[in-house]
């Protein structure tokens, strides 16, 4: 008889607790018990944009992402887990690269893929060779943000503005944070956040940003004119992925700034690629990152340099995904909300 597990299962752009078969490790592969999975943005834009983001996918040549969307899909992929499997890392505490290769080679990404489910269930499948173990006075709930800051952390890193230069950042969720912490330890000055949200402002401020603006209030673009030296070079991070914003950079922006794309926006959109081009504009589009930068930032949360704790606002069992999701697609509620298969109940939680 196959043995199975409780997970929150995508159908049909909502999530329903069910039972499915637990999976297999292969060769070089761990199984662990997930104790503290993040809800990412991608999972919003998964659920919500199913088909645009399989067709992104299947047009960029990119199998990592592809999964069969008539079957049950367990998300999940910015987590924190319990080795169970026999070996080196049996009951350990690790959070990892979110990969797993399957029997033919392909490299899937877990939580994104039908073979591999994510930490929205109670069993994963993890490559061991992707695994960082978690230091033992980090709370497991705390590692799981080790994901979402290192993409911040790692494009910044890969762009490597100098020190001296200045940035702005749009979007103040955990990726435009991490970009954002990232840049002032990198000496990056004036680092300019631009965030609709009160409450990511303040933790914008908290995290180090020199000048935050709502840009409804205030265009951060005219923030940076004041707050810079002339011709002092600009980095921009577009980190909201919100329609438009590409556009919206490209007309506002000074002449020479580089722009990296973190934020997917998951639907396709329109720009003038022309404005770019007279403004000699460079746009580096970014999905990887040096691996080591997903190690790098466990440390920074574990010695206390980055304060992942903070932007833990919210936390639901495996009933909860549903609450979860609509409550971040409300900017000013949440900033991270955890999936925990042991807190009961379908509403969302306060963090333990």
């Amino acid at each position: 008889m196959t043995p199975t597990m409780r997970a929150a299962v995508l159908r049909s752009g909502r999530f329903a607790e069910a039972e499915v078969p637990v999976p297999q490790p292969g060769r070089g592969q761990v199984l662990a018990e997930p104790i503290a999975t993040g809800i990412c943005g991608s999972d919003l834009s998964a659920a919500r944009h199913t088909e645009d983001f399989l067709a992104a996918s299947r047009d960029s040549g990119t199998e990592a992402f592809l999964f069969d969307p008539g079957a049950d899909l367990v998300m999940g992929h910015e987590l924190c887990a319990r080795v169970l499997s026999p070996g080196k890392w049996e009951g350990r505490t690790v959070v990892g690269l979110p990969w797993a290769v399957d029997a033919g080679g392909t490299l899937r990404t877990v939580g994104y893929s039908t073979a591999f489910p994510g930490g929205f269930g109670e069993r994963v499948v993890l490559q061991e060779a992707a695994l960082v173990p978690v230091p033992d006075h980090v709370p497991a709930h705390v590692a799981a943000l080790t994901e979402p800051l290192a993409v911040g952390f790692g494009n910044v890193a890969r762009a490597a503005p100098p020190a001296g230069s200045g940035a702005v950042v749009i979007g103040a969720g955990p990726i435009g944070l991490g970009a954002m912490a990232a840049l002032v330890e990198r000496g990056v000055a004036p680092v300019i956040v631009s965030e609709p949200s009160p409450r990511r402002r303040a933790l914008a401020e908290r995290f180090g940003a020199h000048v935050v603006v709502d840009p409804g209030v205030r265009d951060p673009f005219d923030a940076w004119r004041e707050a810079s030296e002339p011709g002092q070079e600009l980095t921009v991070l577009e980190c909201s992925g919100k329609p438009g914003m590409f556009n919206t950079v490209l007309h506002r922006a000074p002449r020479s700034t580089k722009v990296l794309l973190i934020g997917a926006c998951m639907t396709e959109d329109v720009f003038r690629p022309v404005v770019g081009i007279y403004k000699d504009i460079t746009v580096t589009m970014c999905m990887a990152y040096p691996p080591e930068e997903f190690a790098r930032t466990l440390g920074r949360i574990a010695d206390g340099t980055v304060d992942a704790a903070a932007l833990v606002t919210g936390e639901v069992g495996l009933a909860g995904v549903n609450a979860a999701l609509d409550t971040l697609r409300a900017p000013d509620d949440h900033v991270k909300v955890l999936v925990r298969p042991d807190v009961p109940g379908i509403g969302v939680h306060p963090p333990r």
